[in-house]
């Protein structure tokens, strides 16, 4: 293991843009000794390994090379955490940790409950993670060693969290360029509804519409600037959004419950050519986005 490293082997499950970078980003800062990749589908981890994300790539929990693992990362959609920690459980060393990169939490703490009962101190060593970074790419080859630098990664540490476990979590994220932050699970979930959660759903939901008018698809060819920017994260993985969409439902049904009142007033104020009234809406968001800095 090298002076500055972390872990001495980190098992990557899930080597697309998320832990594709993850895998990038710790190598090329020293921060592991040795890479492995597993992928549910083998030639996805075969490509990760020939693109350098990975050193070496597994077939599955059956490989005898996971005994020394002393960190696991999940860059999977988090409705696969349950079967896939069963299966890697049994053959990982019982004092490894696990970090995840998903983009819910309460969802999690609720089945590390579920698994705690199978495998007892799992909560102890697993730390909730959701790094605040992607892009509309995914697989392999979106990945890239710098997606995490200067990005906000959200820590959302149980009480069981072992605290020298948490703290190498937060280290490694810190290494790799992220500031950290910590909040309870509930609270990042009703957090990112608002702020990540419903634009997708709104991305999708609107080109989805477009593309229902029978002139729809040659509508958007002439799409512009702004409809560039409005539809670009309706590129992202239908898979990995259906999943956070019905994960984290109850933050996510009460934020568009409140964008469904707002644009029956918008409706309501066109109808009735109620000029004041479009006016204060889109001037509160004009004056508060004009002033907005991301972090």
């Amino acid at each position: 293991m090298g002076k500055g490293a972390i872990f001495n082997r980190m098992l990557a499950i899930g080597v697309g843009l998320i832990g594709g970078s993850v895998c990038l980003a710790a190598k090329k800062k020293g921060l592991v000794g040795h890479v492995l990749g597993y992928s549910r589908k083998l030639e996805t981890a075969h490509e990760a390994l020939g693109l350098g994300i990975v050193d070496e790539c597994i077939a599955g929990p059956g490989d005898s090379n996971l005994r020394n693992v002393d960190a696991v990362v999940l860059s999977i959609p988090v409705r696969q955490y349950k079967q896939v920690l069963t299966r890697f459980l049994p053959v990982l060393p019982p004092n490894c940790l696990i970090f995840d990169a998903g983009s819910t939490k309460s969802d999690v703490a609720l089945m590390l409950n579920d698994l705690e009962q199978q495998f007892p101190g799992l909560k102890s060593r697993f730390v909730l993670v959701h790094p605040i970074a992607g892009g509309e790419s995914h697989g392999p080859s979106a990945a890239v060693a710098d997606l995490f630098e200067g990005r906000n990664c959200v820590l959302c540490p149980l009480p069981q969290t072992n605290a020298a476990g948490l703290k190498k979590v937060e280290n490694f994220w810190a290494g790799i360029g992220a500031k950290l932050s910590t909040m309870n699970a509930m609270d990042h979930d009703e957090m990112f509804g608002a702020v990540s959660h419903l634009p997708h759903l709104l991305a999708f939901s609107y080109v989805s519409s477009v593309l229902a008018h029978p002139k729809g698809a040659e509508f958007m060819k002439e799409g512009g600037a702004g409809y560039r920017d409005f539809t670009r994260i309706a590129a992202s993985s239908p898979e990995m959004w259906a999943d956070i969409f019905q994960n984290n439902s109850e933050a996510l049904l009460s934020m568009l419950s409140g964008f469904e009142s707002n644009i029956a007033s918008l409706r309501t104020a066109i109808e009735s050519n109620d000029r004041a009234t479009l006016e204060r809406i889109l001037g509160q968001a004009s004056e508060y986005r004009s002033h907005w800095k991301h972090n």
